[in-house]
């Protein structure tokens, strides 16, 4: 069964990179949730009214343009009123900016025989709080009939006042022409399409290769011909081989594709097809029959643990062979932090077996050999790259180096390079480039000014004066601090696992220090404008050290700055939900918490009398207790792992990637979550990706998008916890050794 799962998984290896379902110049193709579409929002006023659940636009299984759904927008335009509804850009990791030669089209069923063209609403682009002029839809209409599909398609120049640099936010239709009768509309594939495209007939039969079962995912492979004119391939499903519904359509970028069927142990049968820009379809494919079966719980963890790191093979940047977090058609942006994840999720499917280890190897060597001629300061590098001409990308342009982002990739290198080495025939030459990223870092120039041994978080491109913030905790900063007492060309001594992992720095009182000899003329003028900080609290904590307070944060305005201004230790004696949590209250993201564990074993870590694998699992435990109590929308106890919106909704959100992880450190409650995230809700939240990066229970939504965070948490934690495989390799690293030898023997 493994072999299958692996043959699988190393065909989809050869699909171009993506990160989500659909293109990104599409606004909508389907909803993944039955019932109301959350990405929606309908708002009206007076006598006007629109049809809608919990002010979101209502989805139609039954009539849709492309499988399975469509949204239906029924209205009344009252003379006394308003009404609009805004269909959202959801992918927020996505943005999208449209060209003046792009065409805004979208799929129309009037179902309401009243209602005439004019009776149509008016449509407008967003751009965050921006709207474009709104433009009746009745000269892009060229054949207006009821009750069958009619495209609309507007040159996306008439819309006035479109600012072209900025991304769409969402596509709002709103009040035409008023009348007292109820108009009844279905809605679907919104989307930019370029003003030319290839118009080459799909004359040849689509060719759908293959059909395998796992469980209820039914996984198809198909063979995509170079024709330029298809767009889409789509999949049809039967139960008695005579009829076929379309069930789904997928972008070509996909070479293969799962779906999920309602029932186990019965045959279900399969065609496709391909679909042009028109959505005009090729002759259909031969039919492939395929039987579902059960899988062990074995066997399901290294489908679901595959289709996470799944996820890393195929979103990446060819220049460079690093990962990509966005998608925008100008240039490809490349992450360094979440291209160290990307390597170490790599390295698990490596071992495993349906990699293969000269494709790692090659990815290796192109991020090794881009790093080696990237910009960086004291071996830091920008958090992000334009990954085709080599360029940082800055966030707001304001030139900053993290600390962290470079510590995440070094340190998948590092292990990459352990990984690769124990194999004689292995690819070896980036392993030079390796050390020489490691040993560039100047870790003695990144501490925080009058300490040798406290991290800055990032340096800023202008002055080493400004302190941009500090590293500690249980976080990412006990990655970098191990990496810099490890070092072997400028290392920070062992006291800084003391002041800098046990220990983190308030923010109020160090967001700046600029020392009052050197203030310039413009930092002068900012003080000037600053009252005295009042309260006395902290004007006593910081021992009479002049200070001024701008936006919530205290600016220290001395030449000296001392261990009392804000040296918080990070174990706290706090009992909650019945258990006792060393490490405070529970206001933070937990996959944060267990972010340094993907590589280093908490049961390796050795303070005195304290447990870290305790510490940590009650600190689970506690944050599980705490979902079960507010409750996120299910009476299931082991379907927990919220994060709240920030937003005015309130609502909130199931990470499925926090429970699925736990099972580092408590094998049995992370496996019952996960066996229950995946049997209840695999139908919408687990995909080829694996899962979607939220489940909102309440509102009935699913994210349509995919966190590498999450991806990875899923896949090497659940690794950690069946084999240790990350953590015995970082554990071999000669300098990594060595330094636990010393930190943690002694303590």
């Amino acid at each position: 069964m493994k072999l299958k799962i692996y043959y699988f998984l190393f065909l989809i290896l050869l699909t171009k990179a993506v990160s989500a379902d659909t293109y990104p110049e599409v606004i909508f193709d389907n909803s993944l949730v039955k019932g109301s579409y959350a990405k929606s929002q309908v708002t009206y006023f007076g006598n006007s009214w629109v049809e809608n659940v919990n002010r979101n636009l209502l989805v139609s299984d039954t009539l849709f343009f492309t499988p399975g759904n469509s949204l239906s927008l029924k209205y009344i335009s009252n003379p006394i009123g308003h009404w609009s509804a805004e269909v959202k850009y959801s992918r927020q990791k996505f943005h999208y900016r449209v060209s003046k030669s792009d065409f805004l089209t979208v799929k129309i069923f009037v179902q309401s025989n009243h209602t005439s063209a004019q009776d149509l609403p008016k449509i407008a682009l967003q751009q965050g709080s921006q709207e474009s002029q709104r433009l009746s839809l009745v000269p892009y209409i060229d054949d207006f009939q009821h009750n069958m599909w009619i495209s609309v398609r507007i040159p996306v120049k008439d819309f006035v006042n479109l600012q072209f640099e900025n991304p769409i936010s969402a596509v709002v239709f709103s009040e035409n022409k008023t009348s007292m009768n109820t108009h009844h509309l279905f809605v679907d594939q919104i989307e930019f399409l370029p003003q030319n495209y290839s118009n080459t007939l799909l004359s040849s039969p689509a060719i759908l290769s293959k059909t395998t079962a796992y469980d209820q995912q039914i996984h198809l492979q198909w063979q995509l011909p170079l024709t330029p004119s298809i767009r889409y391939i789509k999949i049809y499903r039967s139960d008695d081989n005579v009829t076929f519904d379309p069930v789904a359509i997928r972008p070509i970028y996909m070479q293969g594709s799962l779906d999920y069927v309602p029932e186990l142990n019965k045959t279900y049968y399969y065609k496709i097809a391909w679909v042009d820009y028109n959505y005009k379809e090729s002759p259909f494919s031969a039919v492939q029959e395929v039987k579902t079966k059960v899988l062990n719980n074995d066997q399901l963890l290294d489908l679901i643990q595959f289709s996470h790191i799944n996820y890393f093979l195929e979103n990446y940047d060819i220049n460079s062979g690093m990962y990509l977090p966005y998608r925008i058609k100008d240039k490809p942006i490349v992450s360094l932090k979440e291209t160290g994840y990307a390597l170490l999720s790599m390295i698990v499917g490596v071992e495993k077996g349906f990699i293969p280890k000269s494709t790692f190897a090659n990815r290796i060597n192109r991020i090794a050999k881009f790093l080696g001629n990237a910009q960086n300061r004291y071996g830091i590098f920008p958090a992000y790259f334009d990954g085709r001409k080599g360029l940082p990308e800055y966030v707001d342009d304001k030139p900053t180096y993290d600390v962290l982002a470079t510590t995440s990739i070094i340190q998948a290198l590092l292990l990459s390079k352990q990984y690769l080495k124990k194999d004689a025939q292995a690819d070896t030459s980036s392993f030079k480039q390796i050390d020489e990223l490691w040993n560039q870092i100047e870790w003695t120039k990144l501490t925080v000014d009058h300490s040798n041994d406290v991290l800055k978080s990032e340096l800023s491109g202008v002055s080493d004066q400004f302190n941009l913030g500090n590293l500690g905790g249980i976080n990412e900063s006990m990655n970098a601090y191990m990496l810099a007492m490890g070092s072997t060309s400028q290392p920070l001594p062992l006291s800084a696992y003391e002041n800098g992992v046990r220990h983190v720095y308030d923010n109020n009182f160090a967001e700046l220090h600029v020392p009052r000899d050197s203030l310039s003329q413009a930092y002068s003028s900012i003080i000037k404008n600053l009252e005295l900080k009042k309260d006395s609290a902290k004007v006593e904590a910081i021992n009479g050290i002049p200070a001024v307070e701008s936006n919530g944060n205290l600016y220290v305005l001395s030449d000296e700055i001392t261990d009392s201004i804000a040296k918080i230790s990070i174990y706290k004696d706090t009992i909650m939900y019945g258990l006792d949590l060393k490490f405070g209250d529970l206001n933070r993201n937990l996959l944060k918490v267990y972010t340094p564990f993907f590589t280093i074993n908490p049961n390796t870590i050795k303070e005195g009398n304290q447990n870290y694998t305790e510490l940590l699992n009650n600190f689970t435990k506690a944050i599980k207790r705490r979902d079960n109590e507010i409750g996120v929308g299910t009476t299931n106890s082991e379907i927990w792992g919220f994060y709240q919106r920030r937003d005015s909704t309130q609502s909130f959100r199931i990470n499925p990637a926090i429970g699925a992880s736990s099972m580092f450190l408590n094998k049995e409650l992370g496996l019952k979550t996960l066996l229950a995230l995946y049997k209840e809700y695999a139908d919408v939240l687990f995909t080829e990706y694996g899962f979607r990066a939220y489940l909102d229970l309440r509102n009935s939504d699913v994210s349509d998008e995919y966190m590498a965070l999450n991806q990875a948490s899923v896949a090497i934690l659940i690794e950690n916890s069946r084999s240790g495989l990350i953590w015995n390799l970082y554990k071999e690293i000669p300098e990594i050794k060595k330094l636990e030898s010393k930190l943690f023997s002694a303590k």
